[in-house]
């Protein structure tokens, strides 16, 4: 490896602070280093690490390992902002995406954990993450008021959960990959109600419809009508 020693400063050992020396290190591998090391010359202290595919780590360094508060700038946009732990990612931080989403939260390693993604839209969700996606208990609140609480699945409303729209309609039932499907409830703004089954969003199977003057249809329902036998 190749080294260029740019700056040397030794701190007064009475201050009980070991001296820092900052210098710009090209590996082998292609990795470029330029920042503080220890007395002994480990990279330790303030500092950037640049990979040869555009990859690169600006900030803090302990006994070589990313450690502390640091940014990481992926070369497919990709950027975080936070703490790390021997290399990882650990502790709260802030995720940057090229498409305009912004995930915050308390990491226990890359993209688990707990914490909030908003959209360039205003759309947010709360809840857990594991790789990135939302899973677990959560709530997701839409731009335009819409409201779901409940299961997700990485990334998508699937198991048990309520979602009320802007307009006053709730459902509370069972999801699968962001549609309403398999039992659950509707009650609309007029009054009127579903009870029964659902598939891909509408009225499937068997369930009850009750209108706002109290009619009632109870039996089958196909591609959310009522089949009369």
């Amino acid at each position: 490896m190749k080294k260029t020693i740019i700056l040397a400063t030794g701190i007064m050992l009475a201050m009980g602070v070991s001296a820092q020396v900052v210098e710009t290190t090209t590996y082998d591998d292609g990795r470029v280093y330029t920042g503080q090391r220890d007395g002994k010359g480990k990279i330790n202290g303030k500092g950037l690490m640049t990979w040869p595919n555009g990859d690169r780590y600006d900030g803090q360094w302990v006994k070589g390992n990313q450690e502390g508060e640091g940014t990481y700038y992926w070369s497919n946009g990709v950027v975080y902002t936070g703490q790390w732990k021997k290399n990882y990612i650990k502790g709260h931080g802030t995720f940057h995406f090229p498409n305009g989403n912004v995930m915050e939260g308390d990491w226990t390693s890359m993209g688990n954990g707990t914490g909030y993604l908003t959209w360039p839209d205003g759309s947010r969700y709360d809840g857990p993450f594991v790789n990135g996606a939302p899973h677990g208990q959560g709530v997701k609140v839409w731009a335009n008021g819409d409201r779901y609480e409940g299961s997700f699945v990485m990334g998508h409303m699937t198991g048990q959960g309520t979602i009320t729209f802007e307009d006053g309609t709730t459902y509370t039932g069972n999801w699968v990959n962001d549609k309403r499907e398999g039992q659950g409830v509707c009650r609309y703004k007029d009054g009127g109600h579903y009870e029964g089954q659902w598939r891909n969003d509408q009225f499937e199977g068997q369930g009850k419809y009750t209108s706002p003057d109290g009619t009632t249809l109870e039996g089958r329902f196909v591609g959310g009508k009522y089949a009369e036998d």
